[in-house]
């Protein structure tokens, strides 16, 4: 099994950058490729991702944003859970919203009423192509571009495995892309 992780950079984020790189460094199951996309043009994470993931053939893409970091044994634990999983996600730490959780176990019909799982995530490539990647937030019926994927995973029977332990970081600060989405609730 081949694992590219996956990261869309905003310029001003350039910072954050070196600490997901050298997360992605310090793995304790060693990746086959890191590819980075810079998004000078704007074009948002959605497109970066999907010209990324068309960009390796890897059999396994590890979404990263630059401005989060994997903890040592994320891929392997990931990894570990995926002979039934075409996604494989966990648990993280949030910085920046203390005693906010967005994850939580598998459940179909939670996952329609809202999203829990993030990006960072390990998803089989073949399902983001079958999918058509990453579709643009003024696509996406309900606004959220990863939520949007998960159910479109779940309406072609994806299956989800979820790994119940810490094994990345998520950081909401002012120049994250999520601060909004993390604000309403979702």
């Amino acid at each position: 099994m081949t694992i590219a992780v996956i990261t869309p950079m905003l310029p001003e984020r350039h910072l954050f950058l070196c600490e997901a790189i050298d997360s992605v460094c310090r793995q304790t199951l060693v990746r086959d490729w890191h590819l980075i996309a810079l998004d000078s043009s704007r074009q948002g994470g959605s497109a970066m991702r999907n010209h990324l993931c068309l960009g390796t053939s890897a059999d396994w893409v590890a979404p990263l944003d630059d401005d989060d970091y994997f903890l040592p044994n994320h891929l392997a634990s990931l990894i570990a859970s995926s002979t039934e999983a075409d996604v494989v996600y966990s648990r993280c730490r949030v910085i920046g919203r203390e005693g906010w959780d967005p994850s939580g176990p598998f459940d179909p019909d939670r996952l329609r009423q809202g999203n829990f799982i993030s990006v960072t995530t390990l998803i089989r490539r073949s399902l983001v192509l079958e999918l058509n990647g990453w579709r643009k937030r003024d696509e996406c019926p309900n606004g959220f571009v990863d939520w949007d994927l998960w159910l479109r995973a779940l309406d072609i029977g994806a299956r989800f495995v979820y790994v119940p332990e810490v094994t990345w970081v998520y950081r909401l600060h002012a120049n994250s892309q999520t601060v909004l989405w993390a604000a309403s609730g979702q």
